[in-house]
Formats: C-alpha cells, sequence, structure tokens
C-alpha cells in the first residue's frame, strides 16, 4: 500500500509538471511572435497569475539568455539548461531552502527556435502526507499480523479437518475392519479425489486378504484330508499285528495319499512363487510340437484307462516359441488332464496343433460334463471348482487351471474357454511365434470368455 500511493503521488506531481510544461509552450506559441522581448515579462506574469501555483517556471533561448524566470525561480537560483531538442525531458528532485523540489525540465519548439522550459513545485505538504502513511501503516502491521495470523490459523484448522478426518479413520482401520471406508467429501475437489483413490485401494486391499485368507483357509481344508487318511492308517498299522497282505495294503494306501499332498504341497508352492515373483523363466526358441508329443504319451495311457477316445492333430511339423519347456509341457498337461478326468467314459477327447501368421493355437476339446455359466468367470480362482465336478468321484484340488494361466501369463499366452453345461468343453491356448528372438506380443493378456 505504501508503494502504491508513493507510485500514484509521484506519478500525479509528474502529470502536473508536464501539462504545465504544455501550458507554458502553448503560451509561447500564442504571444511570443506578436510581442517584444521587453513585453513578454509582463504577459508572462499575467499567465502565472491565472494559474494559482504555476509561477515556479523559467524559461531560457538558446543563446542562455533568461526569456522570463519567475521571482520564485531566482530565489531557489535552480540552474537553468540550454536548449537541446534530442534530450527528452528530465525529472529531477532537488532541496532549495529547505524544501524538496520537484523539477521538469524540457526542450519546446516555436517558430523554429529552440527554448529550455523549467517548472516546478513544493513536494513538501505531499511527502508529508505520505511519511504520516507510512507511519500509520507501520503502527497497525503488527495487529493486521495478529489478525491475519489467527484467521489463518482458523482457516487451516477448517481446511485441514478433512484430511485429519481422512488420516483418523485410516488410523483405525485394521484386517479387522477392512470393509471400512472413508468418508468422502461433497466438495469435487483433491480431498474428494484423495478419498476415491484410498477407498479404491482398501477395496482392492480387501479383496486381496479375503482372497489370501480364503487361499489359506482352501489349503488346509485340502491337506486336512490327506494328512487325516496317513495317520489313521498309521494307527491301524500299529493297533496290532496283521499279515504281510494288510500291512502293505495299508502302507500302499499311506504312499498315495502321501503322492496327493506332496502335489498339492507343490502346486501351492508353485502359485506362492509365482504371487512373489520368485520364480523366473527362461524364454528360449522351443518347438511346440515335440513339446506337445511328449504331453499326448502320457495322456493316451490316462484316456485308456478311462475308456475314453483320444485323438489328435497338428497341421505343421514345426512350430517354433519362445518358452520354457517344461513350463510349456505342464500347462498342456493339466488340459489334457481336466479334460480326461471330466469325461465319462465312453467320450472323447481331441488336442489340436495349429498356427496363423502370428501365434501357435493350441486347442483341446472334450465330450465332458462341460461347465455352467455362472461357474466360468471362476474356474481360474484357486481351490475353486464347480458344483458338478465336485459332485463327481474325482482327485483335484482346483489349482491345475490357476497354474496353467500363470504359465500362459509368463508366456504373454492366451487361455480362452468355451464350454456348455453337459456337452463338453473347449481350451484353446494361443502363443505368439518366435520371429528371430522378439516376441511380438506387447501386452499381457489373460482372458476367460463364454
Amino acid at each position: 500500500m505504501y508503494l502504491g500511493v508513493r507510485t500514484a503521488i509521484q506519478h500525479m506531481i509528474d502529470h502536473e509538471l508536464s501539462a504545465r510544461t504544455e501550458g507554458v509552450h502553448d503560451f509561447l506559441w500564442r504571444h511570443l511572435p506578436w510581442h517584444t522581448r521587453a513585453e513578454l515579462p509582463r504577459e508572462f506574469l499575467e499567465h502565472s497569475g491565472i494559474h494559482p501555483g504555476g509561477d515556479l517556471y523559467q524559461v531560457m533561448d538558446s543563446s542562455g539568455s533568461w526569456l522570463y524566470q519567475a521571482p520564485s525561480m531566482t530565489r531557489l537560483q535552480i540552474p537553468g539548461e540550454l536548449p537541446d531538442s534530442s534530450r527528452p525531458p528530465r525529472y529531477m528532485t532537488i532541496e532549495r531552502q529547505g524544501n524538496d523540489l520537484r523539477v521538469l525540465s524540457s526542450t519546446v519548439e516555436v517558430s523554429k527556435k529552440y527554448y529550455s522550459v523549467q517548472v516546478a513545485t513544493v513536494v513538501n505538504p505531499l511527502y508529508a502526507v505520505l511519511s504520516r502513511f507510512k507511519w500509520i501503516v507501520l503502527a497497525i502491521l503488527p495487529f493486521v499480523l495478529l489478525i491475519a495470523g489467527m484467521g489463518g490459523y482458523w482457516l487451516s484448522g477448517r481446511a485441514m479437518k478433512p484430511v485429519y478426518d481422512i488420516a483418523s479413520t485410516a488410523h483405525g482401520i485394521s484386517e479387522q475392519n477392512l470393509s471400512k471406508r472413508l468418508a468422502v467429501p461433497l466438495a469435487d475437489d483433491e480431498l474428494r479425489h484423495l478419498s476415491e483413490t484410498l477407498n479404491a485401494m482398501l477395496i482392492r486391499l480387501e479383496g486381496a486378504f479375503r482372497r489370501i485368507t480364503q487361499f489359506t483357509a482352501d489349503a488346509s481344508h485340502e491337506l486336512r484330508t490327506p494328512v487325516a487318511v496317513i495317520r489313521t492308517t498309521s494307527e491301524l498299522i500299529l493297533e496290532r499285528h496283521r499279515p504281510v497282505e494288510e500291512y502293505e495294503e495299508m502302507v500302499r494306501k499311506i504312499l498315495v495319499e502321501s503322492e496327493i499332498t506332496t502335489e498339492l504341497i507343490e502346486n501351492l508352492l508353485t502359485l506362492a512363487r509365482a504371487d512373489a515373483n520368485a520364480t523366473q523363466i527362461n524364454l528360449l526358441p522351443v518347438d511346440m510340437c515335440d513339446v506337445v508329443r511328449e504331453a499326448i504319451l502320457g495322456a493316451q495311457l490316462l484316456a485308456e484307462r478311462r475308456k475314453l477316445e483320444f485323438s489328435s492333430s497338428m497341421e505343421p511339423e514345426e512350430l517354433i516359441v519362445l518358452a520354457d519347456k517344461q513350463s510349456l509341457r505342464r500347462l498342456i498337461v493339466v488340459l489334457l488332464d481336466n479334460a480326461i478326468k471330466y469325461t465319462a467314459p465312453g467320450g472323447s477327447v481331441h488336442l489340436a496343433l495349429k498356427s496363423n501368421a502370428t501365434q501357435a493355437v493350441l486347442e483341446v476339446k472334450d465330450t465332458g460334463i462341460g461347465i455352467a455359466s455362472e461357474d466360468l468367470p471362476h474356474i481360474f480362482d484357486r481351490f475353486y471348482r464347480a458344483a458338478n465336478a465336485r459332485n463327481l468321484d474325482v482327485d483335484g484340488s482346483g489349482l491345475g487351471l490357476p497354474i496353467a494361466q500363470w504359465i500362459a501369463s509368463m508366456h504373454y499366452a492366451n487361455i480362452e474357454v468355451i464350454s456348455v453345461l453337459g456337452q463338453g468343453s473347449a481350451f484353446q491356448v494361443t502363443v505368439p511365434l518366435d520371429d528371430s528372438g522378439v516376441i511380438k506380443f506387447d501386452t499381457l493378456r489373460s482372458t476367460v470368455s463364454r
């Protein structure tokens, strides 16, 4: 405010001096050609009387002689300047006889002759007003700062209250109440966006925590049965002496349950390493036809035992893909094993391998029990088994398809399934072909379509 007032006063003074200079210039145009040099002082005095406060000025011609010098200017002894048309108007502040004077020196042209015009004004009263204003401002400044500080503290408290509420609510959320959500402010501002973002994060955390809890419960449930069988059988062995044949049968039963338990634990470890990104798959050029032929050997024997018709077709003789051979073989075995297990005797399982311009396409079709539409979105969930699958007396933990999906994602491949309840299922895997060691797939996708 002080600087603004000072600038305004300075501008007002300079504007007044400029206007007075223009007045003197107009006076010279009107009177100089029609009056002698001796008559001019009287005309200048009359001009000064017409304009109050306009008696502080003096005019000098090009020879350095005073054309007119007001009596007040004579007493102040302000040195004159020779006219110079190339010199712009110049403002200066000087001190004379205890007063501050603002002086404007300009060169004007009249009838092709140049004259130096100096006008001045006393600025002490205006500077006194400015000085009083400065001291008033300094006096009230502490009170203004105090009021501003108190107001700022109050406003910041109101502004930060939603943040404190968010922090307090977030501090109270734990694994026991992950369903709790932050209050979303009504205003469409940054705090609303922050609250919505944190709520979305809590939804994801709740889902992840629920899946972990479900995973632990399902794993415990799956392990409980074989462990109970092993313990019970062991207790029966130690209960009394039995014939060798009974011992062999019981030990064989323990061995089977141990193998089931070992397979389940290996699957759990595989998924745990997948979640922790601890398993690194080295993708190398592999002939997918060879991998499929190796997987088919075991599938044919299993299909014969279950009295199924098994068939396969491979259009190309060689399909080079970037893959980890053992992991890719495991993916194919999982799909074949599922197709065989959930197909009744007398049914059929068919494997087909073909290719297009950029992908190898593997399809496993069966005439089994099929998958209900409401179960399709969940078949890749861990430990999930469809209702019709649980009703069958078929060994399974519900980990095969999740492992297959993970292997597919590590190979930048897709798994899609089409199934009709009671008519069978068709699983299709597309793997990008190797093109000079460069994977053409830029995005990793795992989709399930009906």
